[in-house]
């Protein structure tokens, strides 16, 4: 199996291991975390370090490394992550839980995982470092930025699409054809009926933008 280093010991991470457990593909050498040395073993996976050790470990051999800090208040730091890895020459693999369904007409970017119960159908392309959450489905067609997170529930109708760092909340349904612009976010529960402009946060049913970032 090749060997992979996750970064980021929360939550989130937990999701990732599960997904990695059911491809056996690779081995997890360990996880690195900002609050190390306090943070405690993972599942059995052991805290190896703060991020400040990331070259160390490609350097030791390890090639591939992961993104396990969830994208709640976070698709900034996530996108620098990113940018820091690919820095240092670490390839970031697709992950897919085996019980997510995922089009073989599909397109999935580097650094990008499909949970447990997703849905990604024919002719959907979804960008580098993106999240299709739990139960979350990518319709024909559709297509997801670079950075964005999909969160469980979400549905997206055939050819819509979501703009890079983007979030769009739980249980959310986007209607289809419909536009979101980057750097936006659609609360939890909200129906997107009309395209949002870049940068904006909106929410409701219908939904309505109510900030602009």
């Amino acid at each position: 199996m090749k060997k992979i280093v996750l970064i980021g010991a929360g939550g989130h991470c937990k999701v990732i291991m599960d997904i990695i457990n059911s491809s056996l593909k690779y081995e997890i050498v360990g996880i690195t975390d900002k609050s190390y040395p306090s943070s405690e073993a993972l599942h059995g996976v052991n805290i190896i370090g703060s991020d400040d050790i990331l070259e160390q470990i490609h350097d030791e051999g390890v090639e591939y490394a992961f993104i396990c800090v969830g994208a709640m208040s976070n698709i900034h730091l996530r996108n620098n992550l990113y940018t820091r890895l690919k820095d240092i020459g670490y390839k970031l693999p697709v992950l897919i839980h085996s019980k997510a369904v995922v089009s073989e007409h599909s397109i999935l970017g580097e650094g990008t995982c499909v949970m447990a119960g997703a849905i990604v159908n024919s002719g959907a392309k979804v960008g580098n470092n993106s999240i299709i959450n739990t139960g979350a489905i990518v319709e024909h067609d559709s297509i997801v930025g670079n950075n964005s997170h999909i969160c469980p529930g979400a549905v997206l109708a055939g050819n819509v699409v979501i703009g890079d760092n983007c979030e769009i909340g739980i249980g959310s349904s986007i209607i289809q054809g419909i536009k979101i612009g980057e750097n936006t976010s659609i609360g939890a529960g909200s129906v997107v009926i009309r395209d949002v402009d870049k940068g904006s946060v909106a929410a409701g049913v219908p939904a309505k933008v109510f900030k602009i970032k």
